[in-house]
């Protein structure tokens, strides 16, 4: 094949360059007897041809672009009309249907096709490498059938189906569907089939094969299972987040009630300090008055003494005067006495008070250690109780997504194996039966197996057996 690539080639190029090459000739000489001059004659030959080969070169380029422009292409056609046109009257006697016109104008029609041939060549090329090139239909199966070929063109070229033969198996598969259904509810097969049986042929018109539309309702449900899935993991997240913002909330709640109390005990601490103080600044008054009551009897007993050796030395007027300042100093000794009981009892209560509050300040402590180790041991099962439901998610997802794989490979298979929906829904039975009931097909009801498929009893109880032998002969799945 190389060799017959390199032949084409310089046969190709051989043939245009003697194309153009008498072209060439053929319009120089007719430009200079058309009134061109000698430097023009040899331009309007390059002119001529040369915008052919840049009108087609340009088309190509924009075409590799994605913004291919039409009107280039045309173009190049009418200079291919125009350059025929000018070859074939460059004759003498003018444009008439004769050999010599046809010699004139054969030229650069060969020049034209090999261009053209080139053209063609570059834009399959560049259309297989990117995936886009699509097999033509024979012409034969357009004159033995129009119609039918008409709608597997339609088809291929709206959905890009490249494939010739892969569109014409599709056919038969759609065609062998049909006289299935109708073999299956008679002649009335289009009023009383399922809708589900009905989508290989209400989807035919959009290029989708038997297996890929009986498929759709499967993967309907994958889809909807999927997004439940996901409003699942939503909702379970929003209620973390909820549970989360709950849970500071409390923090809050108990960091405020922990500085309250902390507040307090620091006033009720300061308040046994000031009463500490207080009964300190009592007892050292308490021992004041101890000291002015020994004074203060130290000198009456002096004032006494004295006054009664004035009343045995003298009998005067002055005794009645000592005895009324002995009165008063009785009177004053009686009351310095009883401040300082006062003073005592004073002293005795504001102890009393600074044992009380130091009771207060030690049940305080203990009672905002335990709160701390509760919130603590809070916060421990709340992230214990996080990670363990992270972790069941982590383990569904991954179940979840293991199953799904061995669907897609166990799908992939029977689509290369090119097996009937009769068999692909056997050996779907069969991998629910060893996925969920362990291998035996007894355990799935055959209830269970026409709702998962969609039929009768009687095909659901087939389909069970066969899937039961499929089971039997080795198949895992």
């Amino acid at each position: 094949m190389p060799a017959l690539y390199v032949v084409a080639a310089l046969a190709g190029g051989l043939v245009g360059a003697i194309g153009f090459a008498a072209s060439y000739s053929t319009l120089e000489a007719a430009a200079l007897d058309w009134g061109f001059g000698p430097r023009l004659a040899s331009a309007f030959p390059v002119g001529i041809d040369a915008s052919i080969i840049a009108f087609l070169a340009l088309d190509l380029v924009l075409i590799h672009r994605r913004t291919p422009w039409p009107l280039l292409r045309l173009s190049a056609h009418l200079m291919t009309a125009v350059t025929i046109v000018l070859n074939a009257s460059a004759q003498k006697g003018g444009l008439s249907l004769s050999a010599k016109t046809l010699s004139h104008a054969v030229m650069p029609v060969l020049f034209v096709i090999g261009v053209e041939a080139g053209r063609r060549l570059v834009v399959r090329a560049a259309r297989l490498a990117e995936g886009q090139d699509t097999e033509g239909v024979p012409g034969h199966r357009w004159v033995l059938a129009p119609w039918a070929t008409w709608l597997i063109w339609r088809r291929m070229k709206l959905w890009r189906l490249r494939s010739y033969r892969e569109a014409v198996r599709m056919e038969k598969a759609r065609t062998i569907y049909r006289m299935r259904l109708e073999q299956k509810y008679g002649k009335s097969w289009k009023r009383i089939a399922q809708p589900d049986e009905m989508l290989p042929l209400a989807m035919a018109p959009y290029g989708l094969s038997v297996d890929e539309a009986l498929l759709i309702p499967e993967q309907e449900q994958a889809a909807q299972a999927e997004r439940d899935r996901l409003a699942e993991e939503r909702k379970a997240k929003k209620a973390a987040e909820d549970q989360q913002r709950q849970v500071e909330a409390k923090k809050a709640q108990a960091a405020a009630q922990i500085a309250q109390m902390e507040a307090e005990g620091a006033v009720s601490e300061a308040a046994a300090a000031i009463q500490a103080r207080t009964a300190a600044a009592e007892v050292n008054a308490g021992a004041d008055v101890a000291a002015a009551e020994a004074a203060a009897a130290a000198k009456a007993e002096a004032a006494r003494q004295a006054a009664a050796a004035e009343a045995a030395a003298r009998e005067s007027a002055s005794v009645l005067a000592a005895k009324q300042k002995l009165a008063a100093d009785e009177q004053a000794a009686a009351d310095a006495l009883q401040a300082a009981a006062d003073a005592k009892a004073a002293a005795v209560d504001a102890q009393r008070a600074a044992d009380e509050a130091e009771r207060r300040a030690v049940e305080f402590r203990a009672r905002t250690a335990r709160i701390n180790e509760e919130v603590a041991e809070r916060e421990k099962r709340v992230a214990d109780a996080e990670k363990a439901a992270a972790d069941a998610k982590l383990a569904a997802a991954d179940a979840k997504r293991a199953a799904a794989d061995a669907e897609g490979a166990a799908l992939d298979a029977e689509a290369l194996l090119k097996l009937t929906p009769t068999e692909r829904a056997a050996r779907y039975i069969a991998r629910i039966v060893l996925r969920e009931h362990g291998g035996d097909a007894e355990r799935m009801t055959v209830e269970a197996v026409a709702e998962v498929l969609d039929v009768a009893h009687g095909t659901a109880s087939k389909r069970r057996q066969e899937a039961a032998d499929l089971i039997a002969g080795g198949y895992t799945g």
